[in-house]
């Protein structure tokens, strides 16, 4: 993590000054910060890129520091769930000559193209946000209220990147192999060697600081400038967290009853969207500008980055791109297939011969793309795979009957037994979150999922709890840090700097 730790000690130099010596004038174009009203303008800057649609916010420090950790990640993983297939038009991945893919290109269909900036880009964000956590208890100023908002939608960030550093990174029946929890970044700056926690204690971190931030807003009230300290936003990802851990090596006994709970409150008050053209302009990713708006039950927040690529690039991920993307842009019949007739989002995403689909808009444009965060859809069948596994089969199968009243046009069949009836549930996961980012890998990551393909002619398998369902851990990483241990089965793998 050195190249954390340097960026930490950067950042120490202005958020954690507290000796009253060091300087008696604020430095030229630098912030010394002090007061709640300085951690709430750090907190500001980092949330710029969170706006939607245009983001407005100064940046304080003028650096990226602060910046939300890109989500890229659906590159790679459109190809390794098989929702897009991989491109023969660059030579990266297929040599035209030779009429094969390149190495590259088979390490990408065989579940073996890592991302290790995904590591850094989570870490480097969980840096500032420590030190917002720490530094605001004690910042000079009286507005408590300010003090818990502040740091109220800090520890619910916090939450999020460790939850996502644990789907990526830990294997999942395997308690023994979570992730670093680093919290004091202001200590131990470029020496600390943070060794891997059990899964069982990096949940134990991500609800802790959950319930804190509830707990925060018992005592405050969110406000218009909180974007995801609120009440519906935590359940819900409280919802998502409780049903990823209840079929995993850190089980606990009530995961399935606290999801369904979690779920039940995220959605009090919403309603889904029900027509074609509602699904259509609710990912539409072009054409923004500061005055476009959508009001929507359907998500929590939605975070927008247009064209700028910021922080999604879902062309490159999904559609043929003139720029070099890694999707060639057909549809995979077999994803396709799994859509039936009467369904708005086969209407809302697809052309009418299934051979293309531009979810997001933006065929033809530079990029982009658009994430909400554990949306309506997702606490819907949550709820009803929840119940189902309580053996609450006649309760799950109604929520599932409301959730497809506004995903279908015309009549309704539902299975009455409980195991064809948790295949339809998972069945309408794979349909409701088709292209969107990690979500298919990560369902089958937890389910178990056995794929099989063939590339240049040999026969590749992705087993259920194979290795490859989790990210390795950088080999740089493992070298500055001597305390760091590699994925068991990744240990065997040579893997480019």
């Amino acid at each position: 993590m050195r190249k954390r730790d340097l960026l930490i000690a950067g950042l120490c130099c202005f958020l954690l000054i507290s000796c009253d010596k060091f300087l008696e004038l604020t430095p030229r174009d630098q912030k010394v910060v002090s007061t709640v009203e300085d951690y709430r303008d750090i907190m500001a800057s980092y949330m710029r890129l969170l706006k939607t649609p245009n983001p407005t916010q100064e940046n304080v420090f003028g650096v990226d520091a602060f910046a939300f950790p890109s989500f890229d990640v659906a590159t790679n993983l459109g190809v390794y769930t098989g929702e897009t297939n991989l491109t023969t038009n660059s030579s990266s991945y297929y040599d035209k000559n030779k009429g094969a893919y390149t190495n590259e290109g088979k390490n990408m269909l065989t579940w073996l193209k890592t991302d290790s900036e995904a590591w850094y880009r989570y870490y480097t964000f969980l840096g500032p946000i420590n030190l917002i956590i720490s530094g605001v208890a004690t910042a000079e100023g009286s507005d408590e209220d300010l003090r818990n908002r502040v740091k109220g939608e800090a520890l619910v960030w916090r939450a999020f990147a460790y939850f996502k550093l644990l789907q990526y990174y830990a294997p999942y029946k395997d308690d023994t192999y979570g992730v670093p929890v680093y919290l004091t970044p202001e200590q131990d700056i470029g020496t600390a060697m943070p060794e891997r926690k059990t899964q069982r204690e990096v949940f134990a971190r991500i609800f802790g600081d959950c319930w804190e931030a509830l707990d925060l807003l018992d005592r405050t009230a969110s406000s218009e400038w909180n974007c995801a300290w609120r009440n519906d936003f935590i359940h819900a990802m409280m919802a998502s967290i409780y049903s990823w851990r209840a079929m995993s090596g850190a089980a606990e006994a009530n995961d399935w009853t606290n999801a369904e709970k979690c779920a039940t409150e995220a959605m009090k008050g919403r309603i889904l969207s029900n027509t074609a053209d509602e699904m259509k302009e609710l990912f539409n990713c072009n054409n923004v500008s500061s005055e476009t708006s959508l009001e929507s039950d359907e998500f929590y927040f939605r975070i927008i980055d247009g064209t700028n690529r910021q922080l999604f690039d879902f062309v490159n991920a999904y559609y043929e791109s003139y720029l070099g993307g890694v999707s060639d842009g057909r549809v995979n019949q077999v994803y396709y297939s799994k859509f039936k007739d009467g369904d708005i989002r086969k209407i809302a995403w697809f052309n009418e011969t299934g051979t293309h689909s531009d979810k997001y808009n933006l065929t033809g444009a530079f990029g982009g793309g658009c994430l909400m965060l554990f949306r309506l859809a997702e606490m819907y069948l949550i709820k009803a795979e929840a119940l189902l596994r309580q053996g609450k089969t006649g309760e799950a199968r109604n929520v599932l009957m409301e959730f497809c009243t506004a995903r279908y046009n015309g009549e309704i069949s539902l299975p009455s037994d409980a195991e064809t009836l948790l295949q339809e549930i998972l069945d309408e996961r794979l349909r409701e979150f088709y292209m969107e980012n990690d979500f298919r890998w990560l369902d089958m990551k937890r389910l178990g999922i056995r794929l099989e393909r063939y590339v240049g002619g040999e026969r590749a398998v992705l087993e259920p709890d194979d290795f490859r369902y989790c990210f390795p851990i950088p080999a740089r990483e493992l070298r500055l840090n001597k305390r760091m241990v590699q994925t068991p089965g990744w240990e065997k793998v040579m893997l480019a700097e």
